[in-house]
């Protein structure tokens, strides 16, 4: 009896347990809640109100087709029309039934059902995500089109995930199942510039969507997931999984026979490309094709994608490429879809007169490649130093069958022009001189262009003569590796990732293009300011009524002006004493510059610069190969040609580069002298910028508040500044946690978005513009912190890098010798035709001789020796070198 009562008072205290456990439990979960609407709640009642407000002025016909792009010249001049590139507004009663059917068994099974928002579609996912590790979508056909159409808003974060649920529920209220299936199906992104089924069956099919068999619309409904990934030009198989496992979903649905499903899956993709319907192309003209491209980018930056340009690893860089290269594709289609007034600077008579020059000065090369491209190759970019607009752009010698523009696509080194750059301005901000000492002797595997060293000489003698071994100095001095931050801040696409910082980047071994090259040098000119180039002004949304870009010419602090000015001055003597002789311009003698070839001599560099303009040459072949001593002075031989016309063509002054009040100059020498510094009217501005934005503010306030906010999206004037009260306490936010390790990048990352998300809906320019700048500096000290939590892992790596670089070099010497080995024979049976040719005084001694020189001067590109050579005969004499 005990023994019962025992148990029953064991088992009546753990079911008096219960209670108190499931309370605590209670307690937890409400606790959890309250902290996370305590620090959420805010940001998600002004989401929901702004998803709210978005929704209330949406209509039927903002689904419908747009007009066609128009993009226009500096003067207003029409250039080109973007056709859209969809086909016509199609109804719903005129689509393809299987196409809408099969659509909803594949992308949104409960469409019909759900109110914009499917939350078990949703608990699928997350349960699948967790237990499967499987990434399963849980928006709905409704949110898809809300994010892809209304939104056009890419980035990952929970406030547009929720703004887009609010607009969603919303859209369903507004419009039927019938009319939401309808804006879908004609305006999804399909790939290749196409929006909607009845393009995409037009561009892969050369068909009707109405006249597709079942293996086609498959294709088509298994686009929209990953466009890019399940392209079936570019991926084929990928695609006929993808098309095969649909048709088996429709087979499963009932919507197809098994005899149906088993002949389709069995058929070829069977495409027929129609690439000729739409007049879209750009690539038979530079400067438009170029407008273009900038024009996609900018579409890219409002829709919240982040340009980047220094990568922590490969990995990391990869992951960027491919989601640039989807984003890209997207805001392509876009535009080409229609809907925008681009109003670029192109000046067609200047533009088509650079073109005229390059190809007068490569027309004596008619030699083609293996793929039929002429050869040797040119790249060129023209720009203007005060705005940092692209004045010209050339991206090779003919459009006719070559579409490359390789002003911005052709990454190739840089060589000896790198070196202002990444050694000689920041040794300048370190405290060099032009006149400074410096020792040209061996260090690493690094070597000459020329065989031995010099010793001692003067940072401006090495510049001069291109001395690698002190640029490389240079470089390994700088022990934060500076130069790659600067290079990143200047837009430079093609760096290594960060864990391959290395100083040998002195020496140009990193890709870039013209483009690239000419706007950092163009940076010189204005004090160390680096801007954006582009040849757009502005991009307008015709259908939204609003600006989606204004070119403000945004400046960006990479160098200070002392070492900016010293760094032209010093590039002056490359061409009135170095190996830039050959740019010097006949009518302007103000001129910087800087010579670059890369290992063997496979790409000629030349940037040049007046005070108005700079100029970045390349030449080389497609497939890289060695260029002859006469096609390595073409990149400066242009230069000389451009240069001149531009000189009389802009009128420009024959004044020399501005000299800061801090810098003397006595001949060659340079001196600081910071007690002669006079603050410009920016500096003043910039010491006393609060100062002057309140007094601006106060100023203009009134005539602020009944501008763009009021007149043109009809908010008063407490909606705006609620509005801008967001984004500030968003950036005071982000500021109050500041970086401290590296693993917070990302997160950090993510709440710029959030701040760039939420100007978007600012709608007063000027504090637009304010925010921007805000951000724009948040983005950069958030940059610089992930490279310095990056460098101290680098330092670890040097020794190995310096292994690397030492069997490198050795096996480029053993190459170079190998050549020499080889041209010696020919050097030798040359050398005595030569002597035989002017003995005998045949017609052709002079052709000979020029070829005695050519091969002199290859063997000593690759560090041979051949001494100079007197040629003595009975009738005549003469010298080679």
């Amino acid at each position: 009896m005990r023994k019962k009562i025992g148990l029953h008072q064991k088992v009546t205290k753990k079911r008096r347990k219960w209670p108190w456990i499931l309370l605590t439990l209670v307690i937890l979960i409400v606790i959890g809640v309250l902290s996370f609407w305590l620090k959420y709640g805010y940001d998600i009642k002004n989401t929901i109100a702004d998803g709210y407000s978005y929704s209330q002025g949406l209509k039927a016909s903002d689904f419908h087709p747009k007009n066609a792009t128009v993009i226009y010249d500096r003067n207003g001049k029409e250039l080109k029309k973007l056709s859209q590139s969809s086909s016509n507004y199609t109804p719903i009663n005129e689509i393809n039934p299987r196409i809408k059917k099969g659509l909803v068994e594949v992308e949104d099974q409960r469409f019909y059902i759900h109110h914009g928002v499917d939350m078990y579609a949703i608990l699928r996912s997350t349960v699948s995500t967790l237990l499967h590790r499987r990434t399963e979508g849980g928006s709905t056909l409704t949110q898809q089109l809300v994010k892809n159409v209304i939104l056009q808003d890419q980035s990952q974060n929970l406030t547009r995930k929720l703004k887009e649920m609010v607009i969603a529920q919303q859209l369903e209220k507004k419009f039927t199942k019938q009319q939401i299936l309808e804006f879908y199906i004609n305006n999804v992104y399909m790939g290749h510039s196409s929006y909607g089924f009845s393009a995409a069956a037009d561009y892969y099919f050369s068909q009707n969507q109405n006249d597709l068999s079942i293996d086609k619309v498959a294709v088509l409904v298994g686009i929209p997931n990953n466009p890019v990934y399940y392209d079936p030009v570019s991926a084929p198989d990928r695609t006929v999984k993808r098309r095969n496992m649909i048709l088996y979903i429709f087979y499963q649905r009932g919507l197809i026979s098994k005899k149906t499903y088993q002949t389709a899956r069995q058929r070829p993709l069977g495409l027929k490309i129609n690439q000729k319907k739409y007049d879209n192309d750009v690539s038979n003209n530079y400067a438009l094709n170029y407008a273009v491209f900038n024009a996609t980018e900018e579409l890219m930056k409002s829709s919240g994608f982040t340009m980047q340009y220094a990568f922590k690893n490969e990995a990391a860089r990869k992951k960027y490429d491919a989601s640039y290269t989807q984003e890209a594709a997207r805001a392509r289609g876009q535009l080409m879809e229609g809907g925008y007034t681009i109003r670029t600077t192109i000046d067609m008579n200047v533009q088509n007169q650079i073109e005229s020059i390059v190809n007068k000065t490569y027309q004596a090369y008619t030699g083609r490649d293996a793929h039929g491209k002429l050869a040797p190759q040119v790249s060129s970019t023209v720009i203007d130093n005060k705005t940092g607009d692209v004045i010209a752009i050339v991206g090779g010698r003919t459009t006719s069958g070559d579409q490359v523009n390789r002003a911005i696509s052709g990454y190739r080194q840089p060589g000896s022009t790198a070196k202002p750059l990444v050694a000689y301005a920041p040794a300048f901000e370190r405290g060099y001189l032009p006149q400074s000492t410096v020792v040209d002797s061996a260090v690493g595997n690094v070597h000459n262009w020329y065989s031995g060293y010099t010793g001692k000489t003067t940072v401006r003698h090495a510049l001069e003569n291109s001395i690698n071994t002190v640029a490389y100095k240079l470089a390994l001095q700088d022990t934060n590796y500076s130069f790659y931050d600067d290079l990143a801040k200047m837009e430079f696409a093609n760096l290594r990732p960060v864990e391959d910082k290395n100083a040998i980047a002195a020496l140009g071994t990193f890709g870039t293009t013209t483009t690239e090259m000419a706007s950092a040098y163009s940076s010189f000119s204005r004090d160390g300011q680096f801007i954006h180039p582009s040849n757009l002004s502005s991009i307008y949304d015709n259908d939204n009524n609003r600006y989606i870009y204004q070119n403000t010419h945004m400046k960006k602090s990479v160098y200070t002006k002392n070492a900016s000015y010293m760094m032209i001055n010093t590039m002056q003597s490359v061409i009135s004493d170095g190996l830039g002789k050959a740019a010097a311009l006949d009518n302007y003698k103000y001129t910087a510059g800087k010579t670059g070839t890369s290992d063997d001599t496979k790409d000629s560099y030349f940037v040049g610069m007046t005070p108005d303009f700079t100029i970045a040459n390349w030449t080389g072949n497609d497939i890289p190969s060695s260029l002859t001593g006469t096609e390595q002075g073409l990149s400066m031989k242009t230069f000389k040609a451009e240069g001149e016309y531009l000189v009389d063509q802009l009128k420009q002054k024959d004044v020399n580069f501005k000299k800061p009040d801090t810098i003397d100059v006595d001949g060659n020498k340079l001196t600081v002298d910071n007690k002669n510094e006079h603050p410009s009217i920016q500096d003043v501005i910039d010491t006393y910028f609060a100062k002057y934005t309140k007094n601006q503010t106060d100023k203009n306030a009134n005539r602020l508040y009944n501008l763009d906010y009021r007149i043109i999206y009809h908010l008063t004037k407490k909606e705006e500044y609620k509005r801008e009260d967001k984004v500030q306490a968003a950036i005071d936010k982000y500021s109050d946690t500041p970086i401290t390790k590296e693993a917070q990048y990302n997160k950090k990352l993510s709440e710029l978005q959030k701040i760039r998300y939420l100007n978007a809906n600012v709608k007063r320019q000027s504090a637009k513009n304010d925010f921007n700048q805000q951000i724009l500096q948040l983005q950069k000290e958030l940059n610089l912190s992930q490279a310095m939590f990056a460098t101290a892992k680098d330092n670890k790596k040097i020794a190995k890098y310096e292994e690397e670089k030492e069997a490198i070099e050795t096996q480029r010497e053993q190459k170079r010798q190998a050549m020499v080995d080889k041209l010696m024979p020919q050097y030798n049976a040359q050398l005595q035709k030569v002597k035989e040719a002017y003995k005998n005084n045949d017609s052709d001694k002079a052709d000979q001789k020029q070829k005695l020189i050519d091969i002199m001067n290859e063997i000593r590109s690759y560090g041979g020796k051949v001494d100079d050579v007197k040629i003595n005969v009975e009738t005549s004499s003469d010298n080679s070198d």
